[in-house]
């Protein structure tokens, strides 16, 4: 499957450009969906969970986009480019029904501490959600019984202490929205460990301690806004003032020509603009419609030109793929997180100021600047003349900057003989360094 048409270099990606994205993911997945359709196998480097885990990634990371393009109004039946059609609403029941049903051949099974099913439950609910009038009220009551039987596990299970307090909130938030008892002690001491990780100026750290990457955009306030527009009375005041606060630095961070990478799961990189997309109805004050468009079709053009997908998936790497930056914990599907920025893009109708404003500038191109955000201690400095944008952090600036350790020939093998990969990591090259910049990503770019 070749990329998209649209998104050339130079060229400003319209309607149509979007609508050749969302039917390359969907053909990605028809492609490699297993036959009751709750998993997807697709090719590339396997993650530590196993295939099932990886397969079921397919499914849970694809399903959010098809949730959005229905919930905002657009056909629920697509056609893709052999002329067959797909109901997406439908494709979703199958795979659910499918994946929750202990009796079915491509059930997901139980869930455990720390289990990556957790981090893929919130997908499913939030598809759910976004779906509840198209799947929920078909369902039988029997399959809605298997459904929230499934979603409930994650109660009570240990998470890892970071982002992943925030899947079970929204999986309870879920549940409840669908008028099935909620788990009120469990969220609550869930979200109130997660407020701990809060250091001001709408930057959290990954976790205790002092961890600052991009899960802040992907990840943490990408979760934040779902969580909101599923209920919208939650932690009002806080989080309104937090997301405002976050959006006023962090949309000086994406640029015409990428972003200054850093940190872990690299492969999630398309998804930076979608705090911003998010932010241009919520705070337009800050992010207008036309700087967001801007930001989506700038980020998706340049790693689109870069190698960032391939065979109707999104590669693991930074442009194209890369075992070196590649987590351990990422396997082929991982890298959809990738489309969280056209989740939120396919959240709002055609009619849209989002979709209806012309793209305007980002502030890299309004002018050059440094702002230094001290919570986190990162200095944020743009070039006009160039688009180059940098992170210098400053508790680094005596340290050397660490080499980016090679995935050799005893990594390949040890990973082919021990069926689990043995990818270098390179946490210090990502997190270590004294300055991080858009023109010269720490790994590289080589499509």
């Amino acid at each position: 499957m070749t990329p998209p048409s649209g998104f050339e270099a130079g060229a400003a990606p319209d309607r149509i450009a979007y609508e050749n994205l969302f039917r390359y993911f969907l053909e990605g997945f028809e492609r490699h969906r297993s036959p009751l359709g709750a998993r997807a196998f697709y090719p590339g480097l396997p993650s530590w969970h196993g295939k099932a885990i990886d397969g079921m990634e397919g499914f849970s990371r694809s399903a959010p986009l098809w949730g959005a393009w229905v919930r905002s109004g657009r056909p629920r039946v697509f056609r893709m480019s052999d002329g067959r059609t797909i109901d997406l609403a439908d494709q979703f029941r199958r795979g659910l029904v499918a994946g929750t049903d202990p009796a079915s051949g491509e059930y997901w099974g139980e869930i455990r501490d720390r289990d990556q099913r957790i981090v893929e439950a919130s997908d499913i609910a939030l598809s759910l959600w976004l779906l509840r009038d198209q799947v929920w009220t078909d369902l039988r009551e029997e399959e809605r019984e298997r459904v929230v039987s499934w979603l409930r596990q994650v109660r009570g299970k240990q998470v890892w202490d970071n982002n992943w307090h925030l899947f079970p909130v929204l999986v309870d938030a879920v549940l409840r929205s669908l008028g099935r008892e909620g788990d009120p002690t469990g969220s609550a001491d869930h979200y109130a460990r997660f407020r701990t990780f809060y250091r001001g100026e709408g930057w959290f750290s990954d976790g205790p301690g002092d961890v600052f990457d991009y899960y802040n955009a992907w990840g943490i306030h990408y979760q934040l806004d779902w969580l909101r527009q599923v209920d919208d009375s939650w932690d009002e005041e806080f989080l309104t003032g937090v997301r405002t606060k976050f959006l006023s630095t962090y949309r000086h961070l994406i640029g015409p020509a990428g972003f200054p990478i850093l940190g872990r799961s690299v492969c999630y990189r398309m998804a930076a603009p979608a705090p911003l997309v998010f932010g241009q109805q919520t705070d337009p004050a800050t992010v207008s419609p036309g700087e967001a468009r801007r930001a989506l079709d700038a980020i998706w053009t340049y790693f689109i030109q870069r190698g960032a997908l391939h065979g109707g998936n999104v590669t693991q790497g930074y442009c194209a793929a890369d075992p070196r930056i590649l987590d351990n914990y990422s396997g082929p599907a991982s890298a959809l997180w990738s489309t969280r920025s056209l989740v939120a893009a396919f959240s709002f109708p055609e009619a849209s100021a989002f979709w209806q404003t012309a793209a305007g500038e980002l502030p890299v191109e309004k002018g050059s600047s440094r702002i230094d955000v001290e919570p986190i201690g990162w200095r944020i400095t743009g070039s006009r003349e160039s688009h180059a944008i940098a992170v210098e952090i400053l508790r680094n600036q005596d340290a050397p900057d660490a080499p980016l350790a090679g995935y050799g020939l005893h990594r390949r093998v040890a990973g082919a003989l021990l069926r689990r990969p043995f990818r270098p990591g390179n946490r210090k090259a990502m997190y270590g360094r004294r300055r991080y910049a858009s023109d010269e990503p720490f790994c590289g770019c080589t499509p």
